[in-house]
């Protein structure tokens, strides 16, 4: 999915239980929090929260953030393992 963070949002801290999540940046900066550790990744780079994790993201520049997020799903769900 596409995802855009306007000055000052943050997609909050949450729990990847059933699948994992990777955060490719197109434009501008995200500063990432993942399991306590942070990190910045700018645009052509990406972050990684695997199944199991806590993370957030914030856009952490004045333009905006905007994000392709690939999040796969497991289990029951899809019927996969």
């Amino acid at each position: 999915m596409l995802s855009t963070l306007e000055k000052g949002a943050s997609i909050g801290q949450h729990n990847h239980r059933t699948g994992s999540e990777i955060a490719y940046v197109l434009s501008g900066k995200a500063r990432c929090i993942l399991d306590g550790k942070e990190e910045v990744v700018l645009p052509g780079q990406c972050h990684y929260c695997p199944q199991g994790s806590t993370h957030s993201i914030e856009n952490a520049s004045d333009e905006p953030l905007v994000l392709l997020d690939i999040v796969p799903e497991y289990g029951e769900k899809t019927g996969r393992a």
